[in-house]
């Protein structure tokens, strides 16, 4: 992180969340090595053979095709001037993809038989940036079964004729097809992995609890005075973008104080921030400290390899990498699957995803999820029009529901963090192939979705 000069408290509160901002935009894609799988299927090709002449149909197989692709892209950027363990973990990973011994090519290589395959990578000079592999098989279960067996997650694929076949069918029948991952129990993580993430998890409740009492602070004061609640909020999102608050002149901390009824002295920053009472100022600032331990978890330590939040998806993600699903047919139900994109993706179970699930429970709506989460929206304004965006993001934020806090213990909050992390049992994702009838009845029923 830059260094952040302490000579104003002000000044220290606004560069310390505009530094933090930055590095917690990329939640979602933190880690110097992201990796994905896509699961494709197709239906079982017209002219296989379905039937015999002097019996029922009984094709030799009737689950169709899927074409798996794993996609690992390698983010130099992403890792951090002067870390020698990580680049050397990213180092290594390379190498492990170019020479074929990753652990990828291993699961690629127990697919037997595929129909067809392929492999490509990118570079950036001499450095590998993304590397993709892919294969088409038949009988999608058993090739599932066996890419996925070296993770805690059993896949099941089953498909169902909805009705039977007849000896002269050109094309099979409408069909139900169901995936389903199910969790054996288990991790991907090492033994010291998993102590440090939970010991970083313990601690992450504890900063989580003292958070929310700030922002319950903060709430209070915004409650017992509504005439500046938006100039507050104002004063607190301006913070995202760097501008300076003027220095709180009170000594004693703002728990010893009672919201004032007299008038108090005005103060003005730069320009464009609202104009703030000592009160505020001290309240915005408690709230962005406290902040400040939430976004670590995407610094990496100086003796260790991996961020809090990395470690987090090793110790209790089970899945490899995202999966994503793209079924050759209308879905009917979804559990554990969340539809975006080209298909249905399984969330990943990492911390800030389960932190970002705490958001209505304890503090609502939570202004750092908000914030991180809207740092790019130009909110309907024009580019530069940076009044039009302040006032606009303070309206969506008050739009987002009512300012309500009931802080948590960290007993609590772990608790409730665990249970986003926990796995579910069964990860299931069923639709219908095929026959144009039974797809548009299916599609006009809205697919069950249930997830973390």
């Amino acid at each position: 992180m830059p260094a952040i000069h302490r000579s104003s408290r002000g000044r220290q509160a606004l560069l310390l969340i505009a530094a933090l901002l930055l590095p917690a935009l990329v939640a979602c894609t933190d880690d110097p090595v992201s990796e994905a799988v896509t699961l494709e299927f197709f239906p079982e090709a017209e002219n296989a053979p379905n039937a015999a002449e002097d019996g029922p149909a009984l094709p030799p197989d009737t689950s169709g095709y899927v074409r798996i692709e794993a996609e690992v892209e390698i983010r130099r950027h992403m890792i951090p001037q002067g870390n020698s363990l990580i680049a050397r973990r990213v180092n290594d990973r390379t190498e492990a993809l170019m020479n074929e011994h990753d652990r990828w090519h291993i699961r690629f290589d127990r697919v037997f038989e595929p129909v067809a395959d392929g492999a490509e990578w990118q570079r950036a000079g001499r450095e590998l940036t993304s590397y993709r592999r892919w294969a088409l098989a038949a009988d999608p279960d058993t090739a599932l079964q066996d890419f996925f067996v070296d993770t805690p997650m059993r896949p099941v694929f089953e498909v169902r004729d909805n009705e039977p076949r007849l000896p002269d069918q050109q094309r099979p029948p409408p069909q139900t097809v169901t995936l389903a991952f199910v969790f054996s129990g288990g991790t991907r993580a090492t033994a010291g992995e998993s102590d440090t993430a939970y010991r970083g998890f313990r601690n992450f409740a504890a900063d989580a609890a003292r958070y929310q009492r700030r922002v319950a602070a903060l709430w209070e004061y915004m409650d017992e005075n509504p005439g500046r609640r938006f100039e507050t909020l104002r004063g607190l999102f301006a913070g995202a973008e760097g501008e300076e608050l003027p220095e709180s002149q009170l000594i004693v901390q703002p728990r010893q104080l009672a919201p004032p009824a007299a008038p108090q002295p005005i103060h003005r920053g730069s320009g464009s921030l609202p104009r703030l009472r000592d009160l505020e100022i001290e309240l915005i600032e408690r709230v962005v400290t406290a902040g400040e331990p939430l976004v670590r978890i995407f610094e990496v330590p100086d003796d260790d390899a991996f961020t809090l939040q990395e470690l987090s998806r090793r110790v209790f993600d089970p899945f490899p990498g995202v999966v994503t699903a793209k079924p050759d047919g209308a879905v009917v139900e979804a559990v554990g699957f969340v539809e975006g994109g080209e298909g249905y993706s399984i969330p990943s179970l990492d911390l800030w995803n389960a932190y970002r699930a705490l958001d209505g429970l304890f503090v609502s709506p939570d202004p750092l999820v908000f914030l991180l989460e809207t740092q790019n929206d130009d909110f309907g304004c024009d580019e530069d029009d940076n009044a039009c965006r302040s006032t606009a993001r303070v309206s969506a934020f008050l739009q987002s529901g009512p300012l309500t806090a009931r802080p948590g213990s960290a007993t609590r909050i772990q608790l409730v963090l665990e249970a986003e992390l926990r796995p579910l049992d069964e990860y299931r994702l069923v639709w219908i192939r095929g026959g144009a009838d039974e797809i548009a009845e299916a599609a006009a029923q809205p697919a069950v979705e249930t997830g973390q």
